[in-house]
């Protein structure tokens, strides 16, 4: 058993300097072409994670995942976050901010796919703290090994067990004084389910919690939305600022008998949507949704996956 373990953290811990490597590498060739130091950077990161995803085992892109995060993270603890400066990111992975000042609220994420087409989530958050300094936090996903049958929409987590997701949108409202964050998320699920979901974020000096009940759903509250689908087909979760509103496709089976069975659900040409009204995400049924535009504004992280059978 001690050997097992010795192999398996010369192993990690190679392939994580095998990583800062390939980022100092990256580094000196965006210098050489005179780029911007941020330039360089940022497009470093992306460089990161489109080799890790190359890579030809779980533990060693885990362990890549590890090491952009740790790179990110160290990054942002001495430097202003600038989203404008962000495109290189958010064509790769998921890149969302909303608010300015001190409601300024980032989170960058990105997925790991598993040799059991599972997906791990690697990812960090950047807001401003009580005490006007900006903090930054990572994102912890804590079951990268095994599928997870179900996203519980009732439950609260930390960063610490981050339910993980890719991020593509985040919306700033306010309960009061109290700023409140939304965003909208794809989870790879597994091989034959994917979700896209509606996530609730609060921050309240240096902590932050996911899942607040400001989601009303018939008649009853909810932390967070989830719509989960069947692998072979795309379905709609965006914000429209034309409408004020989260617009998304109704899901339902190709046959009543299948009525629970979500792995054969996909859009049924109808569409439903969340409104804020009250200090609340409000469910609206059966909308009308005029030239509804189901391309999604975000790089969707299977078109980058390569299906393995092994």
């Amino acid at each position: 058993m001690s050997n097992l373990f010795s192999r398996s953290f010369i192993m990690r811990n190679s392939n994580i300097r095998m990583a800062v490597l390939v980022g100092l590498s990256l580094t000196a060739q965006g210098i050489a072409n005179g780029q911007s130091d941020a330039e360089t950077t940022l497009n470093d990161f992306v460089e990161q994670y489109r080799s890790l995803q190359g890579l030809s085992n779980d533990e060693a892109r885990l362990a890549a995942s590890e090491a952009l995060q740790t790179s990110m993270v160290a990054y942002w603890s001495v430097e202003p976050m600038d989203p404008a400066v962000f495109a290189p990111l958010s064509k790769s992975m998921g890149f969302a901010h909303a608010g300015e000042g001190d409601e300024r609220f980032v989170v960058i994420s990105w997925n790991v796919e598993l040799r059991s087409q599972s997906q791990a989530y690697g990812g960090l958050m950047v807001f401003i703290d009580r005490k006007g300094a900006q903090r930054v936090e990572p994102l912890q996903f804590k079951k990268p090994t095994s599928l997870r049958a179900s996203l519980d929409e009732k439950a609260r987590f930390t960063s610490k067990d981050w339910p993980g997701a890719v991020y593509y949108e985040a919306l700033l409202r306010h309960q009061g004084n109290k700023p409140v964050y939304t965003l909208l998320g794809w989870d790879g699920a597994d091989n034959i389910r994917t979700r896209k979901i509606i996530e609730t974020v609060s921050l309240s000096g240096s902590k932050m919690k996911f899942g607040i009940p400001i989601l009303s759903v018939d008649r009853g509250t909810t932390k967070r939305h989830i719509l989960e689908y069947s692998d072979q087909v795309s379905a709609m979760l965006k914000w429209r600022p034309d409408m004020e509103m989260i617009v998304m496709d109704h899901l339902s089976p190709p046959r009543p008998e299948l009525v629970g069975q979500t792995s054969y659900y996909g859009p049924d040409m109808s569409y439903d949507g969340f409104a804020w009204k009250k200090n609340r995400w409000v469910l609206e049924q059966d909308i009308d949704l005029r030239d509804p535009d189901v391309s999604g504004p975000w790089n969707n992280p299977k078109k980058l996956r390569r299906r393995r059978r092994n």
